[in-house]
């Protein structure tokens, strides 16, 4: 894995796989909470998906970031 970047209190994580393709994961920086179905741990995720590049992967764990924290304001708000 390659450490990558603080965004919004995670640190997301990408790496090749053999394939050529590339993956990500973010760790939770702070509280251990499990973010989504898609987590791992408490505090790791995996995003969903496998991308041509590394830069995709790590932009689509910026959205999965994003569209989690609307989730969670969603939820906040009922």
């Amino acid at each position: 894995m390659i450490e990558g970047l603080v965004y919004k209190e995670h640190r997301i994580h990408s790496a090749r796989l053999a394939s050529g393709f590339w993956v990500s994961i973010i760790v939770k920086l702070g509280t251990k909470k499990v973010m989504t179905k898609d987590s791992l741990t408490p505090a790791v995720s995996r995003v969903p998906g496998e991308y041509d590049s590394e830069d995709e992967a790590v932009g689509t764990a910026r959205r999965y970031i994003d569209e989690d924290e609307k989730r969670l304001s969603a939820e906040a708000a009922v």
